[in-house]
C-alpha cells in the first residue's frame, strides 16, 4: 500500500511540475532593427539582416526573453520587386499556437511584405510558420530610412544570437 501511494504521489507531483512549465500558447513581441539592400525584379538579389529582442508571455503568465537575429534572403528567382537600401526598425506581434515552448517562434517563416522609403517610409510584413502540430503567426510594422522599395513574397529566418 505504501508503494502504491508513493507511486501515485510521484505521478501527480510530476504532472503538477510539468503543468507549471508548459502553456498551450505564447504571445510574443519582437523589437528589431536592421538593413535591407539589393536589386531584384523577379530575378536578382535582395536581403535583410537585423537583430532584435523577442519577449514572450504565456496564457499562464510565464515570460521568456531571447536575443534574436532576423534574416530574409529571397531566392534568385522569386515573386519580388525590390531595389535600394533601407534601414528598417520596428515591432512585430507574434503568437505561437498549440505549443508548450516559446522557442517555437524561432525558425523559418514565409512572408508577404511591402516597404517603401524616400528618405523615410514605412513597411508591413505578415508571416506564417506551420510545423504541425504548432503554428506561428506574425504581423510587423516597420519604419524605414533610406531609399528603396520592396514588395513580394520571401522567406524569413528568426534564430538565436
Amino acid at each position: 500500500m505504501k508503494k502504491v501511494l508513493l507511486a501515485i504521489a510521484m505521478v501527480l507531483g510530476t504532472a503538477t511540475a510539468n503543468a507549471s512549465i508548459e502553456a498551450p500558447a505564447w504571445a510574443c513581441n519582437l523589437a528589431f532593427k536592421g538593413e535591407a539592400q539589393g536589386f531584384k525584379v523577379i530575378l536578382g538579389s535582395y536581403h535583410y539582416e537585423g537583430q532584435g529582442d523577442l519577449n514572450c508571455v504565456s496564457l499562464t503568465g510565464q515570460t521568456a526573453h531571447y536575443p534574436v537575429r532576423v534574416t530574409m534572403k529571397a531566392k534568385p528567382l522569386s515573386p519580388q520587386v525590390a531595389f535600394g537600401r533601407m534601414e528598417l526598425s520596428g515591432q512585430a506581434a507574434e503568437i505561437a499556437l498549440f505549443d508548450t515552448n516559446p522557442e517555437s517562434i524561432l525558425g523559418t517563416y514565409y512572408v508577404a511584405q511591402a516597404q517603401a522609403a524616400v528618405l523615410g517610409g514605412v513597411g508591413l510584413i505578415t508571416a506564417t510558420r506551420i510545423d504541425l502540430p504548432t503554428m506561428a503567426l506574425k504581423v510587423s510594422l516597420q519604419f524605414a530610412k533610406g531609399f528603396g522599395v520592396n514588395l513580394g513574397v520571401n522567406r524569413m529566418e528568426i534564430s538565436l544570437r
